[in-house]
């Protein structure tokens, strides 16, 4: 479990808004990256950090405004893929608030409370029972996410589909 948090907290950098805490974390993604066991998920998420390295700040800030944005396909919002703006949405919101305060965790964040980047900061630090019912809550949300993704050979799928892997992987659902 203590390698799959490091993979949370890395997903949760890496799948953010592109900007200076990313740049300012550069360094250390690769140290943690290079450090994973993992096979799969560290090379999408190697592959991820060459295509951050070639690629000006301003244009993966374009990207991931155009990505998760301004297409509500592709969202990082876990709940909108379940409930669109439906009451049932709010309801979600609410659960997934009223889990945070349970467990501990304060939300630093202006996002949604299903910001995946956000759940994923979530997930590196609760324990694994909780981790486990976010994860198959939101199973097939990130697995149609990184499948979208893909349909639009997107630089981020592979790290959507890195998160479906593991997720698949620590709640008994991989092959």
């Amino acid at each position: 479990m203590a390698e799959a948090r490091s993979v949370f907290k890395v997903l949760s950098l890496l799948l953010d808004y592109p900007g200076e805490r990313l740049i300012e974390a550069r360094e250390e993604l690769d140290d943690i990256i290079n450090g994973l066991s993992h096979s799969i998920v560290k090379a999408k998420c190697a592959y991820f950090l060459a295509y951050l390295d070639a690629t000006p700040l301003l244009r993966l800030q374009e990207e991931y405004t155009r990505l998760f944005d301004f297409n509500p396909a592709t969202c990082l919002n876990l709940t909108f893929h379940e409930c669109g703006e439906s009451k049932g949405r709010g309801f979600a919101l609410a659960n997934l608030s009223r889990l945070y305060k349970d467990t501990g965790y304060e939300l630093a964040s202006r996002e949604l409370p299903d910001y995946l980047p956000l759940v994923l900061e979530f997930l590196s630090v609760c324990n694994g029972g909780t981790c486990a019912k976010i994860l198959t809550q939101y199973d097939s949300h990130i697995s149609g996410l990184a499948s979208r993704l893909l349909e639009q050979e997107s630089s981020y799928a592979g790290l959507v589909e890195a998160l479906s892997t593991l997720a698949r992987e620590l709640t008994g659902k991989g092959d």
